[in-house]
């Protein structure tokens, strides 16, 4: 399977499973539109981030 292929199915299924939809992240405070995981050292952006998801 290509690489822009494999990309598209794992884009495909996160949409499909809701991962988009996701709630705050347990390490974030969110507070409307706006997601603060300030002072959590945290090496990645968290993927469960809620679709309205403004500033970061």
């Amino acid at each position: 399977m290509s690489t822009c292929k494999a990309v598209m199915l794992a884009v495909i299924l996160a949409l499909c499973t809701g991962i988009s939809r996701c709630q705050c992240p347990a390490t974030c405070h969110c507070d409307g539109t706006v997601v603060r995981c300030n002072g959590q050292q945290l090496l990645t952006i968290p993927l469960s981030l809620p679709d309205a998801t403004t500033t970061l």
